[in-house]
């Protein structure tokens, strides 16, 4: 493929993220409806790989433009990164190319044999690293910063549809290779693949479902029992969802909650491929800021909106939206109605937040604890890390770490009615 054309969908990709706030899968499909993303050197498959490394990359590429003084427009970033990744994707620049290259950037070769530590730290927002810094030491953040850079597949068995045994045997014999999770049966650990997931016969059929095991903790620590009713906060797209009606045998019920009437109905969809007994779960469009369910609960989930920042591995355009700190500091501020509202409707709550920074995780947790009475935290019950030891509540929270856990960075916390 031609370095132009291949930097013209990279470029293309990166508007896409910047000016949309979508993400790299979207804005790679809406861009791939416009220009071709497919050639001989090239599947469409393998140009979104580069997509995402380029991603990775992408916030060293500007500051490293930028302090060149240069403009950084996004083409002159996409063909920087292919120059300086032409070896590996075996591509071919031409001599006038490399020239000009090396002109405009003088010490690119001095780039390319940079500390490889400082380019994945200055792949990151500035406050973001340094809060890091505040909560783990620089030895740690980096180990932290390193893993959000590899993403770790996992898959679930939907035993609504095939028993566990089976499952791992079909998925070998389409040469998926997996690992299987002691204390969590239904959970898998891809090792190898020699196919997309996507690609293969139990994913189209809604048998295996690829779900973090971070997402499927969060679900785990509700407990969910048979009979049981549960109010889900932010349930669409349905994945924690099908888990609650997975773990209860269908013979749970469940108040799905969600603000989109597009993402409500896409999911209903999804539950029946799933083989959730649909009947057993009411969609309801609803701002669950404010919305009260009748009734009290037994069990409720909120699975926050949430800034992303633990689920880089699965989508590196989150880095992009991470340089606007505001943003962050909104979503605590709905997260923080989202739970007061939450505890007011049911017995035990879930509040949860695929986030490693704490003002969307303890600081939220200890607000609401000092305006509301009713609960207090428990333990969550599953096997995962501690909080972050700054706050008084380390101990009683749980977190999932990248580079410990093997898994997107979420927060989970247990409150029960007092």
């Amino acid at each position: 493929m031609d370095v132009d054309v291949l930097a013209n969908v990279l470029a293309n990709v990166l508007y896409e993220i910047e000016e949309r706030k979508i993400s790299l899968d979207r804005a790679f499909t809406c861009v791939c409806r416009r220009v071709k993303c497919s050639s001989k050197s090239f599947t469409r498959e393998e140009i979104h790989r580069i997509a995402e490394d380029f991603l990775r990359k992408v916030l060293f590429l500007y500051r490293y433009v930028e302090n060149s003084g240069r403009s950084a427009s996004r083409r002159s970033i996409a063909r920087l990164y292919l120059f300086l990744e032409s070896r590996r994707l075996g591509i071919k620049f031409t001599s006038r190319m490399r020239k000009t290259l090396l002109r405009q950037y003088p010490f690119l070769s001095q780039t390319l044999e940079a500390d490889e530590e400082k380019q994945l730290v200055l792949s990151y927002p500035e406050w973001f690293y340094q809060e890091l810094v505040k909560l783990l030491g620089v030895d740690e953040t980096v180990k932290l910063l390193k893993a959000l850079d590899q993403r770790v597949m996992w898959l679930r068995v939907n035993t609504l549809l095939i028993d566990i045994d089976k499952a791992v045997k079909i998925l070998e014999d389409e040469g998926v290779r997996v690992e299987e999770v002691k204390r969590v049966p239904f959970l898998l650990k891809v090792i190898k693949s020699k196919k997309p997931i996507r690609n293969t016969r139990l994913f189209r059929e809604g048998k295996v479902i690829i779900q973090d095991k971070a997402s499927v903790f969060t679900v785990l620590a509700l407990q969910p029992e048979p009979g049981d009713t549960v109010y889900d906060f932010a349930a669409a797209p349905g994945i924690k969802t099908s888990l609650i009606m997975q773990l209860t045998d269908n013979r749970a019920r469940v108040v799905a909650m969600d603000l989109s009437p597009k993402r409500l109905k896409s999911m209903k969809a999804l539950l029946k491929k799933y083989g959730v007994k649909v009947e057993r779960i009411d969609l309801v469009l609803a701002d669950t800021r404010i919305f009260r369910p009748r009734g009290l609960a037994d069990l409720a989930l909120v699975d926050a909106p949430c800034s992303s920042s633990g689920a880089i591995p699965k989508d590196p355009a989150i880095k992009l939206f991470l340089r606007d700190r505001e943003r962050v500091r909104k979503f605590a501020q709905t997260q923080f109605k989202m739970l007061v509202n939450a505890l007011k409707s049911a017995e035990r709550v879930v509040y949860a937040t695929c986030s490693i920074m704490p003002m969307e995780g303890e600081e939220v947790v200890l607000k609401v604890l000092n305006e509301v009475d009713t609960h207090s935290l428990a333990d969550p019950p599953v096997n995962a890390s501690r909080g972050y030891r700054r706050y008084s509540i380390w101990n009683k929270v749980r977190r999932t770490y990248p580079h410990v856990d093997e898994c997107e960075g979420f927060f989970i916390s247990l409150l029960t009615r007092a």
